[in-house]
């Protein structure tokens, strides 16, 4: 009866998910090493909603390139502050040729650009020739991410700032469940045209590191699931162990009393 006792137990142990499993970031974290880090700028994609806005010392010579397409997003944009220009008239889409239709100038490629790049590229096609000291404020309008897998709560979220990192993304959808894979977590990422998978191990401090850190738009990431749960979920081994160290609890007082 010890021995199937002892049995019972080790079952037990063998079924449990230890502390170590549910921790993330494990192990001394270096703080000279990760101090330095570069957040990436989000680069324009087919499909983005862009909002650009063109200001110039001369307002009136300004006021004919902020009559821009108007997206599917509506008259959720409103006006810019303090500037009496709206930002409603001044939404861009880009099409699946990565390119936008720009007032007085025809299409623009801007696939691939930071703001950096559209506020180069805008410069080289109205600065001096139309415009003295132009600049622009541009703004992503449709930045999103998915996270789903074993997360609390699946779905796809805005990115409401370009420098959101995994962590943030993983709070976002309720954080990880008992059963998720700290250390296989997937990012898809298109860039270039193409789908590029990569996983990351949130339990080292390495992943400060992973380009993969901080997300961009349209990244989806998927949190995989522990064999224990596919096999069998801890609670209900659990409950099983649970029941068979009763009826060996029992067994052993009944043959104590009738011996």
């Amino acid at each position: 009866m010890r021995i199937l006792t002892f049995l019972a137990f080790l079952f037990y142990l063998s079924s449990c998910t230890t502390y170590k499993q549910l921790q993330v970031l494990q192990g001394e974290i270096d703080s000279t090493k990760f101090s330095q880090f570069k957040v990436p700028e989000q680069k324009v994609q087919k499909g983005d909603q862009l909002s650009i806005a063109v200001f110039s010392d001369n307002a009136a010579a300004s006021a004919m390139f902020n009559t821009g397409s108007i997206s599917t997003i509506g008259n959720s944009a409103g006006q810019l502050a303090g500037s009496g220009v709206s930002a409603t008239n001044n939404l861009y889409e880009v099409d699946n040729e990565g390119m936008i239709f720009f007032p007085q100038v025809g299409k623009l490629k801007v696939e691939g650009l930071t703001k950096e790049g559209m506020t180069a590229l805008l410069n080289s096609r109205l600065k001096d020739k139309y415009l003295t000291n132009p600049y622009y404020v541009i703004n992503f309008l449709n930045l999103k991410i998915t996270v789903f897998g074993d997360v609390t709560k699946p779905g796809v979220y805005p990115l409401v700032r370009a420098n959101t990192n995994i962590f943030e993304a993983l709070t976002m959808a309720g954080d990880l469940t008992f059963y998720a894979r700290r250390e296989n977590v997937l990012v898809i990422r298109e860039q270039d045209g193409r789908r590029v998978f990569a996983r990351i191990d949130i339990t080292k401090p390495d992943v400060f590191n992973s380009p993969y850190y901080y997300l961009q738009q349209n990244d989806m990431v998927f949190v995989d699931m522990r064999k224990s749960k596919v096999n069998g979920t801890d609670q209900t081994w659990l409950r099983n162990t649970s029941l068979l160290l009763s009826i060996l609890t029992t067994v052993t007082i009944m043959i104590n009393i009738f011996r």
